[in-house]
């Protein structure tokens, strides 16, 4: 018996994407769109907002632009991946809206690449 090829998931945050684009594939166009606005909220105004506070907090210590720089690139990545979000469910939202069949893997995959590619160029 053969073994079969397995992909090695990601433990960073940007694994989240391919997570909302297959969630947001397969409902309806509301409940896509609902899905890229609270995976927004949840991750680029939440948790960003959450690890900002704990920067800020550690404004007087001896450790605070080690700190800064650390968590500085983890609020980016946040904000990034929050706006990646929200495009891929703005795209299915208007997909499943004029577009009954379900979406190919090959879609989704395309749809996850474009999305990390323009969520860069917003943020």
């Amino acid at each position: 018996m053969g073994r079969r090829y397995r992909r090695r998931r990601s433990n960073s945050i940007v694994s989240v994407i391919p997570d909302i684009v297959h969630i947001a594939s397969r409902l309806p166009w509301w409940g896509a769109l609902l899905t890229g606005i609270v995976s927004y909220f949840l991750i680029a105004i939440l948790f960003a907002g959450y690890i900002e506070g704990h920067i800020t907090s550690q404004a007087g210590g001896q450790f605070h632009v080690i700190i800064e720089a650390r968590y500085g690139r983890l609020v980016h990545v946040c904000n990034w991946v929050g706006i990646a979000c929200f495009v891929v469910g703005l795209f299915f939202a208007i997909r499943n809206y004029f577009v009954s069949i379900s979406s190919t893997s090959n879609e989704k995959g395309i749809v996850a690449f474009l999305a990390k590619l323009i969520g860069r160029s917003i943020d």
